[in-house]
């Protein structure tokens, strides 16, 4: 990853969050909206985490305490 700029790795992430929103868009029909908003937010989170604990980097998974 270090070969990535900075630029595209913010890219990278900004494509897999709009992704993640497309596929729970259906919730948002049902008044869900702000929390697809919140629960996109931290599989984007969750996602990094496990990128880094596949890098070899032992750090324990965080869920952020959402207000649900």
């Amino acid at each position: 990853m270090s070969e990535l700029l900075e630029e595209e790795v913010a890219k990278i992430v900004g494509q897999y969050a709009l992704t993640i929103n497309k596929l729970m868009a259906p919730l948002r029909l049902y008044g869900q909206g702000h929390y697809v908003d919140m629960a996109s937010q931290e599989i984007v989170s969750l996602a990094w985490q496990m990128h880094w604990k596949l890098e070899g980097v032992d750090i324990p998974y965080e869920v952020a305490d959402l207000h649900w």
